[in-house]
């Protein structure tokens, strides 16, 4: 296993910006065969699933590519008062990897994942783009933008200029950041993601979980949902990890968990 720490040039976001890559194989000849980026949280940044998970071990069991980008806490937008970290993440950064790792993304070899806020990034990126990941998966996401909204409304939160800078002083969530509304679309289309949601049932996200779950169950939408033990943290997230490979490779999942087809 190989892994590597870049600085890379990107257009969409008008910076130089960090990457972090794991390469599953020990010979630079060998040709990618799968590929997942990997999201981080609100918290953290892209060297966080590096140092507090065994993502390489996964990666190299898997033979999987695992790329995992910098957004700092944009949730994944293209921000009314910042950059375009959607653009960047959905659709330069894969541009980018093509050219400087040579590698090819097909549908059937390309996935997204993450957790927290970066859950609802990968989803984000599934949803407004079907015909490109093959799966995604969310561990303890924030799927509701409209709660995070609500929140931030509230008097004494300090998430309310973030949340400004993102969404506008009207803090009106755009279709294209509304995962509820991507879900309606892309269920419309013949080939779409796999979506695995995951989180622990004294999660602070939970309710945002069941009601993202509950909607993909009214759209009939190909997805799976689990909730176990567990709280908003790495412990919870390391159990998730081998999950999501088993679900990209269509292995059986977590013995015990809920679940709801």
């Amino acid at each position: 296993m190989s892994h590597l720490s870049a600085t890379i040039k990107s257009a969409a976001l008008r910076f130089d910006t960090h990457i972090e890559v794991i390469f599953p194989w020990e010979s630079a000849e060998a040709p990618v065969k799968k590929i997942l980026y990997l999201l981080h949280g609100l918290s953290d940044n892209c060297t966080a699933w590096l140092y507090k998970t065994r993502i390489a071990k996964y990666a190299r069991e898997n033979q999987y590519m695992v790329v995992m980008p910098e957004v700092q806490r944009s949730f994944y937008s293209d921000m009314a008062h910042g950059s375009k970290y959607f653009a960047y993440v959905s659709r330069e950064l894969p541009e980018i990897c093509e050219k400087i790792f040579n590698i090819k993304h097909t549908r059937e070899n390309t996935f997204v994942a993450g957790l927290s806020m970066g859950g609802y990034g990968a989803m984000k990126c599934a949803l407004a783009r079907p015909d490109f990941y093959a799966a995604t998966a969310s561990f303890s996401g924030a799927l509701d933008m409209k709660t995070r909204v609500e929140m931030a409304k509230q008097p004494g939160q300090n998430q309310y200029p973030e949340m400004t800078a993102i969404l506008g002083e009207g803090l009106i969530i755009p279709d294209a950041s509304d995962l509820f509304y991507l879900a309606r679309e892309a269920v419309k289309l013949p080939i779409r993601p796999r979506v695995l949601v995951a989180c622990g049932e004294t999660d602070q996200l939970l309710e945002d979980n069941r009601r993202f779950t509950a909607h993909m169950q009214v759209l009939n939408y190909d997805h799976r949902y689990m909730e176990w033990p567990g709280r908003h943290n790495w412990d919870f997230w390391e159990e998730c990890l081998p999950l999501a490979f088993d679900f990209f490779e269509g292995r059986v999942s977590k013995e015990g968990a809920r679940q709801d087809d």
